[in-house]
């Protein structure tokens, strides 16, 4: 979709049935999905310190992908950090290189549960979906940390960007997990339905079978349980009041004791 400007139809002309998306409509509406994909996944804005200005970066991010914008920078596997850019390139677009892998994998691993948009196989041979996710989030993390780095040490403007790349490099996993929530729970992605209930989405059910799928998009994860044990095993490797605060409120959500979890020995 593309930015278009809203016209008044010509006198006998119908009025359009469909309204005309705008940019800002568009931004608006990733926008929202967003705060609320982060107050579903326990991890509120300025939970753990300043964030407004990631939220911004991560809609303005969803909104490229919206419009299908695809970077030729972008590269699979290990490359980019191995070999990485172009090192005769100047500090600007290493970092900017950096930066368009960075994100690409985030986007993936948040939206579409595969961290390397570029190949064709989900997980590459010899792999396990876990053993790939965790060598795409290491390198968003280090991609992120890189372009950081490399614009911290650039002309004074870049210091606001290189703060939000700082920021998604330290928190990189939870950010994906934000955008998990919103891809699942918020934009329906991922969603399988049978040939009967496509059916039970037209005719006179339309609007009873809309509610009951805006109601599952609101409840609870069927797999909250194992949510809540990976972040109780995290939060044994890395203890912090917000991690264990977002233990002790999903727990309650998927019905387990948080008391009881939070105390037991690793």
């Amino acid at each position: 979709m593309t930015a278009t400007t809203r016209r008044r139809p010509s006198p006998g002309q119908p009025t359009p049935s469909l309204a005309i998306v705008t940019t800002a409509d568009r931004r608006f509406f990733l926008a929202e999905h967003l705060l609320e994909a982060r107050r579903g996944s326990w991890l509120p804005t300025n939970g753990a310190g300043f964030d407004e200005d990631v939220n911004i970066y991560l809609a303005l991010l969803l909104d490229r992908l919206a419009v299908g914008a695809v970077d030729a920078r972008v590269v699979p596997g290990l490359a980019p950090l191995v070999p990485g850019p172009d090192p005769r390139l100047p500090r600007s677009e290493r970092a900017a290189w950096y930066r368009a892998n960075a994100d690409s994998r985030l986007l993936g691993l948040g939206l579409f549960a595969r961290g390397d948009m570029v190949r064709r196989r989900e997980t590459p041979w010899g792999w396990t979906p876990d053993a790939a996710r965790r060598r795409d989030l290491a390198v968003a993390t280090a991609c992120y940390e890189a372009a950081a780095r490399l614009l911290a040490r650039g002309p004074s403007q870049g210091g606001a960007l290189a703060a939000v790349l700082g920021k998604l490099a330290e928190q990189c996993d939870d950010y994906a997990q934000v955008l998990g929530v919103l891809a699942v729970r918020r934009l329906g992605l991922g969603a399988r339905l049978s040939n009967a209930e496509l059916t039970g989405l037209v005719g006179t059910r339309a609007e009873a079978d809309a509610a009951q799928v805006a109601s599952l998009l609101q409840s609870a994860p069927g797999d909250a349980s194992d949510v809540v044990l990976d972040l109780v095993l995290e939060y044994k490797r890395r203890p912090g009041a917000g991690l264990r605060r977002r233990i002790e409120q999903l727990a309650r959500v998927a019905g387990l004791d948080p008391s009881r979890l939070l105390t037991a020995e690793a």
